[in-house]
């Protein structure tokens, strides 16, 4: 009887209530984002890699902002995850981040971007995810009530682990919510407010790409939607709301990551 009004209070969870839900551990964040890293590091014709010795400057400086955000005192699970940040040779117009704390960059990104700032606020909505454990939520909301029935009934204690491995493979391509998209920017803004950068820079990508008429057709970077005035108004507002910091850009500082990330 125990068992029956467990399952079915958490099957009468409202939508919005489930997308809150978690089921997955810390651990299985990590084990997730491991299973990730394995697959990119051995797919190098999908994700080319920057040599990490060649572009030593490059890589210091992307690293000095990731830990700029994760030192702000704003990320929940900053010493919870392993955190690392990758830069991949390709000319797209993308970064994300796997469960547990990897990060990959394109440079295509960094070249697109026009100051630090904005590569900030874009590290800090992928941070933003993790820390937030989207990918897992997202795979709760998918799988969760039959997994919690099993794990519950005692029908397999293992559910959680076979989940996240058939899935592993697949995650990178799995939509966050618009929703966890707009928690996720809600989120970059305040960390950002509580670093030397402008917070502004969050919305930099979509106010360049609204301005240059790209924002409808083209592979999209942070959202599975695409970018919208609707997206950087919310942005602002997050910005007024916690007192409008100016902060700074470092376009000249940014200039130098431009040159050193496009060495032959």
């Amino acid at each position: 009887m125990k068992f029956v009004s467990i399952v079915a209070l958490f099957m009468m969870l409202s939508c919005s209530t489930l997308n809150q839900v978690n089921l997955y551990s810390i651990d299985d964040d990590k084990k997730l984002g491991s299973q990730m890293y394995e697959q990119i590091q051995t797919d190098t014709k999908e994700y080319p890699l920057m040599d990490e010795a060649k572009y030593a400057a490059a890589y210091t400086q992307v690293r000095q902002i990731m830990n700029t955000i994760l030192q702000s005192g704003q990320v929940e699970h900053a010493k919870d995850f392993e955190w690392s940040v990758k830069l991949i040779d390709a000319d797209v117009l993308n970064a994300f981040a796997c469960p547990g704390g990897k990060m990959y960059v394109y440079r295509g990104l960094i070249q697109y971007l026009d100051n630090e700032a904005e590569l900030a606020g874009v590290m800090a909505h992928e941070i933003g995810h993790v820390s937030h454990r989207h990918s897992t939520r997202q795979m709760t909301k998918q799988y969760g009530v039959t997994t919690l029935t099993s794990m519950i009934l005692g029908k397999n204690a293992n559910q959680l682990a076979t989940t996240t491995a058939q899935i592993a493979g697949t995650l990178g391509g799995l939509a966050f919510s618009r929703s966890d998209e707009s928690e996720a920017d809600e989120f970059a803004v305040k960390v950002l407010t509580a670093t030397p950068y402008n917070p502004l820079g969050v919305a930099g990508f979509f106010q360049k790409m609204e301005a240059e008429g790209k924002s409808k057709g083209t592979p999209t970077i942070l959202s599975t939607h695409p970018s919208s005035p609707d997206r950087i108004s919310r942005i602002t507002a997050s910005w007024q709301a916690l007192g409008a910091k100016k902060g700074n850009d470092y376009a000249e500082r940014y200039k130098v990551l431009k040159k050193n990330i496009s060495i032959k």
